[in-house]
């Protein structure tokens, strides 16, 4: 404790009436933050890309990283439909949507975009300051949209082309490809495919082949050693009303006696 408590008192009721301006705000330590501790205490802060539009380092316009790119924000608010801008302010996302409609066109609210198009820094050669990775010894094609430069694209893109027609090739002439014939089942070499016959009635001569089922006879039973089905259900309903009209039969004839 001090000796002189009205000292004290004072710069404490300074302290309280300082002007809000003045007083010094720190950002919060996010989750990266607070697991690396610095060795006189409390934590390192890692850099990270948001860390250029706080208030600390805009103080001094020479200086300040958000007046250095202040034209090139408002060229792309221009170029933004207001719906996301009113996204980015108030649901707190990135922005989103910058020239995605044409200038001279309608947004959905029926404004008109007028703002102007840049240079493709990827692939005009007349952008401010050249093209971006294209060098004046390497020769470049026009649907080199990458900036691959010769020989390379051309060799990349004949390697692509030469497996999609093995693919292809390899896809109309599998091994083991079905195919509908009017023909018993049977496998042809040449051609490495497998013909499945479908139905009864493409056998050919009109005779059932062996392991399909045969049209069943007139008593129920198919005539076929392979698979038989037998007419159940019929011999049930059939013995059923025989069973009926001869038990009538009988009390009939043993009233009339």
């Amino acid at each position: 404790m001090s000796h002189r408590p009205l000292d004290m008192l004072k710069r404490d009721q300074r302290a309280a009436d300082r002007a809000p301006h003045r007083a010094r705000k720190f950002p919060n330590t996010d989750t990266i933050d607070s697991l690396d501790s610095t060795s006189f205490g409390g934590a390192y802060h890692h850099g990270g890309p948001y860390d250029a539009t706080l208030a600390s380092r805009n103080g001094n316009k020479m200086y300040s990283p958000v007046e250095a790119v202040k034209e090139s924000n408002i060229e792309a608010l221009k170029a933004t439909p207001r719906e996301y801008i009113q996204d980015s302010l108030e649901k707190h996302v990135p922005l989103q949507g910058t020239a995605t409609i044409p200038p001279g066109m309608s947004d959905m609210r029926g404004d008109k975009m007028n703002y102007e198009e840049g240079a493709d820094l990827m692939r005009e050669r007349d952008a401010p300051g050249g093209a971006y990775k294209r060098y004046d010894f390497i020769p470049y094609r026009d649907d080199d949209l990458k900036g691959k430069g010769e020989p390379s694209f051309t060799i990349e893109r004949d390697a692509k082309e030469h497996k999609a027609r093995l693919r292809k090739h390899g896809a109309s002439n599998s091994v083991g490809e079905y195919e509908m014939q009017p023909n018993v089942n049977s496998y042809n070499r040449s051609s490495n495919t497998t013909t499945r016959q479908r139905s009864v009635s493409a056998a050919g001569g009109g005779q059932p082949s062996q392991g399909l089922l045969s049209p069943t006879s007139a008593t129920g039973m198919s005539n076929s050693n392979d698979i038989r089905r037998s007419n159940t259900t019929g011999k049930k309903f059939s013995d059923g009303l025989k069973r009926r009209f001869g038990s009538l039969r009988r009390k009939k004839n043993a009233d009339e006696d």
